[in-house]
């Protein structure tokens, strides 16, 4: 994609080196005007993509906002990050995110955001962004060239993207069938008017699409059904939002096309010879599995999911080399029956396409992955009829747009029990680990914006709490910890995480503040970079500081220990390792406010390093005693227990005692169960452990 403007394509960023930031980006530009300008306002959008233009300098020598709603009608405007970022945190829709600001820690943050499908950076003055960015098209100094990029990108994301699978298990599958029995038995008048008036007022200041709209109220003819749902930009991105976000309204006013193609389809239907159609894509790896899972089941898409018969013209779709290379090229093969509601319209710009019925149910018939999967479909016949009928025979005194009401309502929480009111309830129980050693700093006040980070972190939106972070001024060592301690235990950045405590430690230096916490911090991130010598001696400076604070609370020495014992066991020293964490035990064990669940933590870790140093009988006991405290004081499902259980486990099958080994990993992969998704690491490692021992328990038998 590179051209004379000086277009800088994703095709420049395949470095995995991240980018090294030497200082704090400067605040966002405040302004007195609104932080947010929406040509639709959010109870108003009736298309699958939403273009947002992130204008923080506000900058009004820029007119973008009009050659850009020219692609795609829906473009809300923001000059501030928060409300920017809450939007797109709350959309359902699909994000084109286009940005005046060449930033690189915003270009993560926006990222890591699912509902972003692409990003451009639209800045004379941007220098090379650095990481591995696949969303990111580029970054441009003028203006007709990001145009032409963003429209050859959304062009191609309706085509490659831009497509919702229902499996036969969701209840959208589901609501997809009984809504097209409905449509096709309920008896209601056609009203065009619907249509028109609600798109007449949702397009009102779009001259390109209201003409469409005149002609659609003129000349519109139900044998001309097909051509007119499939022609873009409307009606067919606004019958593709109806469908996919299920809004009544919407469904309402669309009513009188989707009625017409149904009935076109079956008036139309002519016995055919069997037939096979392609269709090219990008899919995530996600969701490649879920079709591997569900193979032999039924699916259904969201729409016409138009198809072509050359297999060439698939693959070059499914093969494009400029987008996403995050996604995996697909190859759909689908084999039409006689039966098969389809038919072929003409194309301009490509061959001929092939429509089916709206929500038609497909057979997966299987999933081969290679460097282009090939996932293989039938169509199903009366299959996904018969599951809705089936559904309705289950529910006789219903009617369906009742059950349709129902089947998209959220799940109600159960009511909590009653209490007895001579019964107190019983203390509840931590459901996490202890917290990590922080930094003894007492603030005067905690501004709102070290809130809304803190908010940001407790949602699990890490990239959001560090860009909230890094607008706050003054930047104090707090702050600069606090960014830190995130980018290391949430983002394993270890590079930007030592980056901000060193910058903190001058801080602290300069006015004379305890510098121990953030040695611990600075040694840290250096284990993370498994540089354990320089680690360890990050530690023992700070425990030399603290020994020497006659105030120093003896926790914080026992955690400092702790860190010590870490950075021998990673060296495999293990009786150093043993040694330290022995003495923070013993700390621990002599605070009278002592939190037992610290105690439990340690006599885990002391279990590890036994296992490791060879003694499996200590490593026993003192997982066992671990175990004994978190079962009394934590919740149930506790990843705390279920990890010293696999722990446990091990080391049982170590020592020859299969069954009892079998039972421990059995109860700590019950609990990965509930607490982690399928695929993730601990949850593999267990099941893959329990497989082992199930295995011997079958050879012992085998041989007696």
């Amino acid at each position: 994609m590179a051209t004379s403007n000086t277009v800088r394509t994703k095709d420049n960023f395949k470095s995995k080196d991240v980018q090294q930031v030497d200082g704090l980006v400067p605040s966002t530009k405040q302004s007195s005007k609104h932080n947010v300008s929406r040509n639709n306002t959010k109870d108003e959008n009736y298309e699958s993509v939403i273009f947002i233009w992130f204008n923080p300098q506000e900058q009004t020598n820029i007119n973008i906002v009009g050659p850009l709603r020219a692609i795609n009608h829906n473009v809300q405007t923001f000059t501030e990050p928060s409300p920017c970022f809450e939007m797109i945190r709350s959309s359902k829709e699909k994000i084109f995110f286009i940005s005046s600001l060449d930033d690189n820690q915003l270009i993560a943050t926006i990222h890591d955001f699912p509902v972003v499908e692409a990003i451009f950076i639209f800045d004379p003055h941007a220098e090379d962004v650095k990481g591995d960015f696949p969303k990111l098209f580029g970054t441009f100094s003028q203006q007709e060239e990001l145009l032409r990029i963003v429209k050859e990108v959304f062009d191609a994301f309706e085509q490659v993207q831009l497509e919702d699978f229902a499996f036969e298990q969701d209840k959208v599958f589901l609501w997809s069938q009984l809504w097209k029995e409905e449509l096709i038995n309920r008896k209601v008048s056609p009203n065009k008017n619907i249509l028109i008036d609600t798109a007449r007022q949702y397009y009102r200041d779009n001259t390109r699409i209201t003409a469409v709209i005149d002609e659609l109220e003129k000349s519109y003819r139900p044998a001309e059904v097909i051509n007119w749902c499939c022609r873009s930009p409307f009606p067919s991105r606004f019958l593709l939002h109806a469908l996919r976000s299920h809004n009544k309204m919407q469904l309402n006013a669309c009513r009188f096309l989707f009625s017409d193609a149904s009935r076109f389809f079956h008036q139309h239907f002519k016995q055919k010879s069997s037939d096979q159609v392609y269709r090219g894509m990008k899919l995530s790896n996600e969701l490649l599995d879920k079709f591997e899972e569900h193979a032999g089941e039924l699916i259904c898409t969201n729409g016409f999911f138009p198809c072509t018969k050359l297999r060439t013209n698939a693959l070059t779709l499914a093969s494009l080399p400029t987008y996403r290379s995050d996604l995996l090229s697909v190859l759909f093969k689908i084999d039409c029956d006689a039966s098969s509601l389809f038919t072929e319209i003409s194309n301009k710009q490509t061959s001929s396409l092939i429509i089916f019925d709206p929500c038609m149910a497909f057979r997966i018939v299987y999933v081969n992955r290679g460097q282009m999967s090939v996932i293989k479909m039938k169509t199903a016949g009366d299959a996904g009829k018969k599951f809705a009928f089936e559904y309705l025979e289950n529910h006789k005194n219903e009617t369906i747009p009742v059950l349709l009401d129902e089947l998209l309502r959220p799940p109600t929480p159960p009511p909590p029990s009653p209490r007895k009111p001579s019964t107190p309830p019983p203390p509840s129980k931590p459901s996490t680990p202890p917290p990590v050693e922080t930094t003894n700093i007492t603030l005067s006040f905690i501004t709102a914006e070290e809130t809304k980070a803190e908010q940001y972190v407790q949602q699990g939106d890490i990239d959001l709490a560090l860009l909230t972070y890094r607008h706050i001024q003054p930047m104090t060592a707090h702050i600069l910890n606090k960014m830190g301690e995130l980018s290391n235990l949430k983002k394993g950045d270890y590079d930007y995480a030592l980056q901000c405590h060193q910058q903190a430690l001058e801080m602290q230096k300069e006015s004379n503040e305890d510098v121990s916490g953030t040695l611990i911090y600075i040694g840290n991130a250096h284990r993370g970079r498994r540089e354990y010598d320089i680690a360890l001696n990050y530690y023992t400076r700070a425990l030399e500081l603290r020994q020497k604070n006659p105030n120093i609370n003896p926790t914080t020495i026992a955690f400092n220990l702790l860190s010590i014992s870490k950075a021998h066991w990673a060296r495999r020293e293990y009786p150093e390792a043993i040694s330290n964490a022995e003495q923070a035990l013993a700390i621990q064990q002599s605070l009278v406010s002592s939190h037992e669940v610290n105690v439990g933590v340690t006599l885990a870790l002391l279990g590890n390093f036994y296992r490791d140093a060879g003694d499996n009988i200590r490593a026993l006991e003192f997982c066992t005693r671990a175990l004994d405290i978190f079962e009394r004081t934590l919740s149930l499902y506790s990843s705390s227990t279920a990890d010293v259980l696999y722990q446990i486990g091990k080391i049982q099958c170590s020592l020859g005692a299969l069954s009892d080994a079998h039972q421990s990993l059995q109860r700590s992969s019950k609990m990965y169960r509930r607490l982690l998704p399928s695929g993730h690491p601990e949850r593999v490692s267990v099941d893959k452990e329990l497989r082992r021992v199930i295995q011997l328990l079958e050879q012992n038998q085998d041989g007696t």
